[in-house]
């Protein structure tokens, strides 16, 4: 893949420095005959050399986390009012299915019906699905539409 192809590019960019693919090999077993001064991607790729193994050097450790400022206190916001939240996309829905009514024969009603039911019902099954289940909920819903289409 691409992404493949570009991580061997940079780790042979790496490997050779400035000296291009001449200076590969030299600087591979400089880094080797380097130790544990030597560079460490380097001395990770290589197995043996001369027929002798090459120790594996120890993984470098993790950058320690920052310490967390303390929070900044922000002004606490207002919760919002369920009733005006419902009231506000209810009448949003209202002013819509009047617009769509008022086509008139352009838009026949068990249709309209239909579309506004399954948008409904679609709005709150999507909504009401946790963070972690959004991936595999969509996955499985592609590989259904896939199946019937």
């Amino acid at each position: 893949s691409a992404m493949y192809a570009n991580n061997m590019a940079n780790l042979l960019k790496h490997v050779h420095g400035k000296e291009k693919a001449a200076g590969f090999v030299s600087n591979l077993y400089r880094h080797l005959d380097a130790g544990e001064e030597g560079d460490i991607v380097s001395r990770s790729i290589v197995c043996c050399r001369d027929g002798k193994a090459v120790a594996m050097p120890p993984p470098p450790q993790p950058t320690p986390p920052k310490p967390k400022a303390a929070p900044v206190t922000a002004k606490a916001e207002a919760a919002a009012n369920p009733l005006r939240t419902a009231a506000t996309g209810a009448m949003i829905l209202t002013v819509g299915v009047v617009c769509l009514l008022g086509l008139g024969e352009g838009v026949k009603t068990s249709l309209l019906t239909t579309f506004l039911l399954a948008g409904a019902a679609g709005y709150q099954a999507v909504w009401g699905v946790a963070h972690a289940l959004h991936t595999p909920l969509m996955s499985v819903t592609n590989a259904i539409s896939g199946m019937t289409a």
